[in-house]
């Protein structure tokens, strides 16, 4: 048996421990924290910025800790930061503190075991079947968003959030347990190929061209050739507005749903569910990733979010509470598969983690914006209703601009194609 199948459930496992649990998770929580302790909505979505801040800036220490100690480690040492994180804010008593705890250290550790780390061994172990692979590893991740579930549930029956915080340390560290086992750097550490072929596939290496719509570079970009073409930052700006939607929803619905009359159990029902649709969403993805065109992939996720947040912003009754779950989980779902897909098909497998690492710092730094600006518009405006028709116009304006993104063409081509000068004597 191939042993790319067996190490993708293993790192999709840690996906969902390490972050399917706690990124949701926090979304339930925060409500909790925020009545006992007096915090503003916007201090709220601050701690909560913080988080997906630290994910996306913390990408160039990932990627520099991978080539240094390699993956397995990295995704090892990570966890034990995350349990560090959580446990601190468990004893949390302070807003500082909540930051530090959740904040800094969560944010890094998690940034250390799942994205760039997960990505980086995709790339290595798959190539015809790569968009599925990455369906898989996401859409497993978000599955963790059903804990949000119980967890509402647990919290309005006890009263007791910290409990939460104590499962999230014990979850990561679960999660460095299994990539210590599990991870493999190469198939040629088992004697294997990539997608377990029984040699070499020859388009890795030779620039043939293979029968479908999807463009795959045969060739592994450098970092700073790949940075200089369009269609790297259309696809930073693509990811950059789903995310955005997704951690100002993740962080603000509940508060949202309960302040226009949906009871808290049913808020925190709908972002399990949520994020379990979106689960669905990036597996259909990834299963579609490998045979259509993943930026029009991505441009129907963005315009399913901007709809799903039309649905939200309008908010009556819980029949658009559950069509917001199924629009906007869909589509973020596909938009993040399909963005992710974008980076390694047009730029190869080679340099992943370092064009992750700087695609996750301008994402998570838009993304960063949902929570805090929606807090804050919440704070001045009494509601959401500015602050979701903002995103709507944002995710619209990214997905136009996707859908005419362009296939980028190596430097070594553009050299090539050009034809020499007549020689004038």
């Amino acid at each position: 048996m191939f042993y790319g199948w067996k190490l993708l459930a293993g790192i999709s496992l840690i996906f969902f421990l390490a972050i399917g649990l706690t990124f949701s998770g926090v979304g339930v929580l925060l409500p909790y924290m925020v009545d006992e302790f007096g915090w503003s909505r916007t201090q709220m979505g601050t701690g909560y910025a913080l988080i997906a801040l630290m994910f996306g800036f913390s990408g160039p220490i990932v990627a520099y800790v991978i080539d240094r100690i390699g993956v397995r480690k990295t995704m090892f040492i990570g966890g034990f930061i995350n349990a560090v994180g959580a446990i601190t804010t468990y004893h949390t008593s302070s807003l500082w503190q909540f930051y530090i705890g959740a904040g800094l250290l969560m944010g890094l550790g998690m940034a250390m075991q799942t994205v760039i780390p997960g990505n980086q061994l995709i790339a290595n172990w798959f190539y015809r079947k790569r968009s599925l692979a990455l369906g898989i590893f996401l859409s497993v991740g978000g599955l963790g968003s059903m804990c949000t579930i119980p967890v509402s549930i647990y919290i309005d029956a006890t009263g007791n959030w910290r409990h939460i915080w104590g499962l999230m340390a014990a979850c990561s560290i679960i999660a460095s347990i299994i990539a210590f086992l599990v991870v493999k750097e190469k198939p040629s550490e088992t004697g294997q190929f990539v997608d377990g072929l029984s040699e070499a596939p020859q388009e890795t290496t030779n620039e043939v061209k293979t029968k479908t719509s999807v463009h795959r570079s045969f060739e592994s970009w450098r970092a700073i050739d790949a940075i200089k073409t369009s269609s790297f930052w259309l696809i930073v700006l693509g990811g950059s507005a789903a995310v955005m939607g997704t951690t100002m929803i993740t962080s603000q619905m509940v508060l949202h749903l309960t302040s226009v009359g949906i009871t808290p159990v049913l808020a925190g029902t709908a972002l399990g569910l949520q994020g379990t649709v979106g689960a669905g969403g990036r597996l259909m993805g990834g299963i579609m990733g490998d045979k259509f065109d993943p930026r029009r992939l991505l441009t129907i996720g963005l315009l399913g979010q901007c709809v799903g947040c039309y649905f939200l912003k309008n908010t009556t009754d819980p029949l658009y509470v559950y069509l917001f779950v199924i629009t906007f989980g869909l589509g973020y779902g596909i938009s993040a598969v399909s963005s992710t897909t974008l980076v390694v098909n047009f730029f190869g497998a080679m340099h992943n983690a370092r064009l992750m690492a700087i695609r996750g710092i301008v994402v998570t730094l838009v993304g960063g914006i949902g929570p805090v600006g929606a807090g804050y518009l919440a704070d001045v405006k009494g509601n959401y209703s500015l602050a979701f028709s903002i995103y709507m116009g944002v995710a619209l304006f990214a997905a136009l601009a996707v859908v005419m993104m362009p296939n980028p063409q190596h430097p070594r081509k553009i050299k090539t194609n050009i034809e020499p000068q007549a020689n004038p004597s």
